[in-house]
């Protein structure tokens, strides 16, 4: 579970970030859908990214 840690952040900043966006564009119907679904993954992959980044140099 350790090991999915930093995707899980990623993911959840990314969705924070959505929500956000959605509320202040006032989005609806596809923008707002393409917004929730692509954030999260982006987000998780990211962080998830970087995190290992960060192990492999130690």
């Amino acid at each position: 579970m350790k090991d999915y840690l930093p995707y899980l952040v990623g993911t959840l900043t990314g969705l924070l970030i959505a929500l956000i966006i959605s509320a202040v564009l006032t989005l609806q119907g596809t923008p707002q859908l393409m917004l929730f679904a692509l954030l999260p993954a982006i987000g998780g992959a990211v962080v998830e990214r970087i995190s290992q980044r960060k192990t492999d140099k130690f």
